[in-house]
């Protein structure tokens, strides 16, 4: 089995090759395989990783201690250390004469458990780590840390980050090991209800039909992912209720923020930091229009589709999953509504293809961003979306998604083709995605025309697809 993260291998094991210093962040929540990248990367290779630990600061150092000399085996073992900047001498030193990979993994429990740890740290990143030829990786599993690490202006030591990956989700496109022999259908209820997360991927069982994995996975009551959502906040927050009350608004399609607000009895300021919380954690995101006015349009979404399946089925069902009453659940809350759920899952899954045409200049003309885009939703005017738009001064794909059990027929053309006069001047181009094939009407009338793309599963995830990696940026 190839690695999931081959790509990203070959942009680490470049760095490495230049026999300098480099500081690699990798920052992500605690199930995104940042451990994996790096064990993977760290294979035969001279490597201490250290994972910290809730400890306090005199513990973390004697694991440290112990994990250096464990690993790097030196030929004079060093003294316990007595302080960080001590450590980090000792470390520096070493690589003057072998070219060492330094993982501090879970960096976040170092700053704030080790009073003098901050300090020696930016020294040796800054004087002693750039003198010998250290590789420096530093992971982190706390969104909102992470963030703080990153705002721009970055503040030492994190302004001489050599590269820096944000990793997330895998595309669905680079799955297909883990979904292959399922139906269309089936694969997006595994990709969604994983959230597309590599530790959640590797829990499903190929023997085991789509139904049994997600009962496994969420349905009962030593199920692995029954109280993940929960877990993540609880790291983060220390007060999770009111939390827990707006995602769930949010996963029965709640999305305007007055709606939100009125839904849980606060006032719309009280509301919005609470999902501005929420979007540093990477749970939700706010949309906006990808054409048009868009500032007064903004839309609270789920960013991650295991939470949004959760909060949507799971959270509400608990007394009775912990009763054993799983399985009852899943056939009468999850499958009625499968449909329902997938759709979002489905339209990124869109939206990820239509810009990887872009990128590769597949495309009838250059962008690099699609989006959604919607009117109305009110009194006079009845709400209208269309799920994937691209555009430039010129030109504009628009695209519907169709994830329903009969084909995709020509009402979804008719619905994109209806007068916008924000795109009546532009050449318009359509595209339709279904799970469930065409009819033989559609094809015909797409097929007199040279504008318009059917697309189905079989082209967003072909087997053969490759993994892009999460593309280490400066």
């Amino acid at each position: 089995m190839h690695s999931l993260f081959s790509d990203d291998l070959k942009q680490l094991n470049a760095l490495y090759q230049r026999i300098q210093f480099s500081f690699i962040f990798l920052y992500g929540r605690y199930d995104t395989g940042k451990t994996r990248l790096v064990r993977e990367f760290c294979a035969g290779k001279r490597a201490l990783f250290f994972s910290a630990r809730e400890a306090v600061s005199s513990q973390q150092l004697s694991a440290f201690w112990r994990d250096t000399v464990r690993s790097l085996q030196p030929a004079k073992t060093p003294a316990p250390f007595t302080d960080w900047k001590q450590a980090f001498a000792f470390l520096s030193d070493y690589s003057f004469t072998h070219r060492l990979v330094l993982v501090l993994d879970e960096f976040q429990s170092l700053m704030q458990h080790c009073d003098d740890f901050a300090e020696a740290f930016t020294a040796a990143v800054q004087h002693d780590f750039p003198a010998g030829k250290v590789f420096l990786i530093v992971t982190c599993s706390s969104p909102a840390y992470a963030s703080h690490l990153m705002k721009e202006p970055a503040a030492a030591p994190f302004d001489c980050v050599t590269a820096r990956a944000s990793m997330g989700a895998l595309p669905f496109y680079t799955c297909q090991e883990f979904l292959a022999g399922y139906t269309p259908k089936e694969q997006l209820l595994l990709y969604g209800a994983t959230g597309g997360l590599p530790s959640n991927l590797e829990r499903l069982d190929c023997s085991c039909s789509a139904r049994e994995n997600i009962l496994s996975l969420f349905f009962y009551r030593d199920s692995p992912l029954l109280f993940a959502p929960q877990t993540l906040l609880q790291r983060e927050l220390r007060e999770i209720s009111t939390y827990n009350l707006l995602l769930e608004i949010i996963s029965g399609g709640f999305t305007k923020l007055v709606d939100i607000a009125a839904k849980a009895s606060m006032g719309t300021n009280k509301c919005a930091k609470y999902l501005n919380t929420l979007i540093s954690l990477g749970m939700i995101q706010k949309e906006f229009p990808a054409a048009g006015e868009v500032q007064k349009k903004v839309r609270y979404v789920f960013a991650d589709h295991m939470a949004r399946f959760w909060y949507r089925f799971v959270f509400p069902n608990l007394s009775a999953i912990l009763f054993g009453e799983g399985e009852a659940i899943f056939d009468t809350y999850v499958l009625p509504s499968a449909d329902e759920y997938l759709l979002p899952v489905f339209e990124q899954i869109c939206a990820d293809y239509l810009e990887r045409l872009g990128n590769s200049e597949q495309a009838p003309f250059p962008y690099r961003h699609t989006g959604s885009w919607w009117c109305g939703g009110t009194k006079r005017e009845p709400f209208f979306r269309i799920p994937l738009v691209a555009v430039d001064e010129k030109h504009s794909v628009l695209g519907a998604c169709h994830c329903r059990q009969e084909p995709a027929d020509t009402d979804c053309l008719e619905g994109l083709m209806r007068p916008l006069p924000l795109f009546e001047k532009k050449q318009r181009y359509y595209c339709i995605f279904s799970t469930s094939g065409f009819t033989a009407a559609l094809r015909e009338e797409a097929g007199s025309r040279n504008n318009v793309w059917l697309i189905d599963l079989e082209d967003i995830a072909p087997s053969e697809s490759k993994n892009p990696g999460t593309h280490l940026l400066r």
